[in-house]
């Protein structure tokens, strides 16, 4: 039987609550007044600390996009169909087969939507922060997130996120995520399948608290 959740409920397809600034709000403060801000110093974290931080864990794809102006300042939406629950997202709900189908049901994927500060509206205003993600709708992700509203949600502003693609999983700063050989994970290295990375953490959120 899996360990229970080390976290609260999700926010799953909902909207946050009062921004957190956190410890990389005061480097953002000037992007609710300012044009465009920039972002680039943070505290440097590895893969498993990143992951012992997240409320949120999940493979997913992005499904949509959407900017809305919040207070004074423009929000991006990013709502991604989760593929893989792996922490603090519910699994697929079964849905029950319309009469005189075959199957025996199918399962709807959950969403998250989490809202990243900046972008433009037309007619309004425009905020660009420097460093902060930007996602394409149909690309894969996995995502180690907070489930309260900072300017990033994402673990580490913009370290908690790797895109999926033929070659492994790649942080924004274009370094593969790899299992290392002790079972967990780090940065850099060959890289490692995405089965292989999927498996890494289920077996570290299994693990007792305090585990290494």
């Amino acid at each position: 039987m899996s360990a229970p959740s080390r976290h609260r409920g999700p926010r799953v397809g909902r909207r946050p609550g009062r921004l957190h600034l956190g410890s990389l709000g005061w480097l953002l403060v000037a992007a609710l007044t300012l044009g465009s801000a920039h972002a680039t110093s943070y505290l440097r974290l590895t893969p498993d600390a990143m992951l012992t931080k997240a409320d949120l864990v999940f493979v997913g794809t992005v499904s949509d996009l959407q900017v809305a102006v919040l207070g004074d300042a423009p929000w991006t939406r990013v709502t991604f169909r989760v593929d893989t629950p792996l922490e603090g997202v519910p699994a697929p709900a079964a849905t029950t087969s319309p009469p005189g189908a075959t199957s025996g049901g199918s399962s709807a994927a959950p969403s998250v939507t989490l809202e990243f500060l900046g972008g433009s509206v037309p007619g309004g205003p425009a905020l660009t922060v420097g460093g902060m993600p930007s996602f394409t709708v149909g690309e894969t992700v996995l995502v180690f997130a907070y489930d309260q509203r900072y300017a990033s949600p994402i673990v580490g502003f913009r370290q908690g996120l790797w895109r999926v693609g033929a070659a492994g999983l790649r942080d924004e700063d274009g370094e593969l995520l790899t299992v290392a050989a002790g079972g967990g994970l780090e940065r850099g290295g060959t890289g490692s399948s995405l089965d292989a990375v999927v498996a890494a953490i289920r077996k570290r959120l299994a693990a007792p608290s305090g585990t290494p």
